[in-house]
């Protein structure tokens, strides 16, 4: 299992932290999801043999937030 911290931004509220939690939680191979709009961040558990960060990051993008 690997955790990533990534910088995210565009999420203003609760609201936006929960699509950013639903788009990477329907992942496969992700354990859990922290999002944080108060410090632009969402911390990711994740087993590798399943996903990467690159993927992840697509994810959080698709929804309109940008990832650095």
């Amino acid at each position: 299992m690997a955790t990533i911290v990534l910088q995210v931004t565009g999420m203003k509220c609760g609201g936006c932290e929960s699509t950013v939690k639903t788009a990477v939680s329907a992942l496969a191979g992700v354990a859990a999801v922290t999002p944080s709009f108060k410090a632009n961040t969402v911390e990711v558990d994740y087993d590798e043999a399943q996903t990467d960060p690159e993927t992840i990051k697509q994810a959080i993008q698709g929804k309109g937030f940008a990832v650095a």
